[in-house]
C-alpha cells in the first residue's frame, strides 16, 4: 500500500511539482505557537467544522425540499415524519445554525480581548467580521425557508422594518421580498441566496480567512510596534509547535461540538410548525435570539435610527483596527478598550434578555408578572397557587 502511494505521489509531484508546496506547507504546521495560546483558541477550528456539517446536512436536506410556499411546508413535514432520519438531519442543520452564530460571537470576542486584530493582522479581522456578517445572512435567509408561521411572520416583521430605511426604504424592501408583501417570490429569493451566494461567499471568505490566520500566526501578546518573536524565542518562552500539541486541542474540542450537536438534534428535535398563513397573525412573533437586540432596538429608538444602527455597528467592527491605532494587545495594557467591549456586551445581552421576555408572561419566585413590549415588568397578579 505505501508502494503505490509513493507512486502516486511520485506520479503527480512530476506533473504538478508538489513537493515544494507540501514542504512549505509542513513547515507552516510545524509553526511554534505562543505559550498563551489556550482553549478558547479552538474556537476557529470548532466553528469550521460545524460550518462544514451544516453544509453537509443542507446539501441533504435540498434533496427533499420544495422552494415554494405551496409545496415548502409540506416538503418540510413529509422530510421530518417519513424520510428516513429525516428529523435527525433538519434538527442538525436547525441547531448548527444556532451554534455557529454564538461560536462565532465567542470567537470574535476572544479575538478583540487578545488584541489580535492588531497589525499586522487587519485584514485576519476584516475577513473574520463580513464572515459573521454572512453567518446572520444565513439565519435570515435560512429562516423562512420552512414556511410555517413563525417564519413567515417573523420574516414579515424583520424586512417591514426595511421602509425605514431613509430615501431607499420601500425599494429596498421590494427588491428583499420582490413583492408587496412577503409570499411565493420572497421564499424563492430567500432560497437562492441560502443556497447559491452566500455559500459562494462564505468559500471563498474562509478560503481567506484561514489562509490569512495561517500565514501570519497567532498574535502574540508583546506590542504591534516590536518584531514578533521567532520561533527559538517562543520555544524558550514556553510555546509548542502547532503539530501535534495544538492541533489535538483542536481536534479535540471538534470532537467535543460535534458531540453537543448531535445531543442536541437527539434530545430537541426541531419542530414542525403550523403551515403559514398570511391572514392570520399569531401572538409574540419574534426573530432568532442574535437579532432580538436590533428587533428590541427598534421599540426605543426612531425606527430610521434603528435600522440604520446594525449597519454601523458593522462598520464600526470593520473599522476598528484603523481606529484602534495603540500597540498595546495585552487586555491589562488597554483599560479603556475592554471598558468599551464590556459595555457594548452588555447593551447587547440587555436588549436581548428585554426582547426575550417582552409581551410574557412569567412566574418568578411565585409572583407572577407580565412584561409589556418594552419588556419593562408588571405585576400581574398573586402569588401563584402552590
Amino acid at each position: 500500500m505505501k508502494g503505490v502511494q509513493r507512486a502516486l505521489w511520485q506520479w503527480l509531484d512530476q506533473r504538478l511539482h508538489l513537493e515544494p508546496l507540501a514542504e512549505a506547507l509542513w513547515q507552516n504546521l510545524r509553526k511554534v505557537v505562543p505559550p498563551h495560546v489556550n482553549w478558547l483558541f479552538t474556537l476557529g477550528a470548532t466553528l469550521a467544522a460545524l460550518l462544514a456539517a451544516q453544509v453537509g446536512t443542507g446539501v441533504l436536506l435540498m434533496a427533499y425540499y420544495k422552494p415554494s410556499a405551496a409545496q415548502a411546508h409540506h416538503s418540510i413535514e413529509h422530510l421530518s415524519y417519513e424520510v428516513p432520519l429525516g428529523w435527525f438531519i433538519r434538527s442538525l442543520h436547525a441547531w448548527g445554525s444556532h451554534l455557529i452564530v454564538g461560536l462565532a460571537l465567542l470567537h470574535l470576542i476572544h479575538v478583540y480581548v487578545y488584541g489580535g486584530y492588531k497589525k499586522p493582522r487587519e485584514l485576519t479581522w476584516v475577513s473574520g467580521v463580513l464572515l459573521l456578517a454572512l453567518l446572520l445572512g444565513f439565519g435570515l435567509s435560512g429562516y423562512l425557508l420552512p414556511w410555517d408561521q413563525v417564519a413567515y411572520w417573523a420574516t414579515v416583521v424583520v424586512t417591514q422594518s426595511a421602509d425605514s430605511v431613509p430615501l431607499a426604504g420601500p425599494w429596498l424592501r421590494r427588491f428583499l421580498i420582490g413583492a408587496d408583501e412577503v409570499s411565493d417570490p420572497t421564499l424563492g429569493r430567500f432560497f437562492v441566496v441560502h443556497v447559491i451566494l452566500l455559500p459562494l461567499g462564505l468559500l471563498g471568505l474562509m478560503g481567506l480567512h484561514l489562509l490569512l490566520v495561517r500565514w501570519l500566526g497567532i498574535s502574540p501578546l508583546g506590542r504591534a510596534d516590536e518584531p514578533a518573536p521567532d520561533s527559538e524565542a517562543l520555544r524558550q518562552r514556553g510555546g509548542h509547535p502547532f503539530v501535534p500539541y495544538h492541533l489535538l486541542k483542536d481536534l479535540a474540542a471538534v470532537w467535543v461540538g460535534l458531540g453537543v450537536l448531535c445531543t442536541l438534534a437527539l434530545l430537541w428535535p426541531s419542530p414542525v410548525g403550523e403551515p403559514a398563513d398570511p391572514l392570520v397573525t399569531p401572538l409574540g412573533i419574534k426573530p432568532d435570539w442574535y437579532f432580538l437586540p436590533p428587533y428590541q432596538l427598534l421599540k426605543y429608538v426612531p425606527e430610521a435610527v434603528g435600522v440604520l444602527i446594525p449597519p454601523l455597528f458593522f462598520l464600526l467592527l470593520l473599522l476598528l483596527p484603523f481606529l484602534d491605532r495603540s500597540p498595546e494587545r495585552h487586555p491589562r495594557g488597554r483599560s479603556r478598550a475592554m471598558a468599551a467591549g464590556v459595555l457594548v456586551a452588555a447593551c447587547l445581552l440587555l436588549l436581548g434578555v428585554l426582547g426575550h421576555l417582552s409581551e410574557t408572561t412569567r412566574t418568578i419566585l411565585g409572583i407572577t408578572y407580565h412584561f409589556d413590549i418594552l419588556g419593562w415588568p408588571s405585576h400581574a397578579g398573586g402569588k401563584a397557587a402552590p
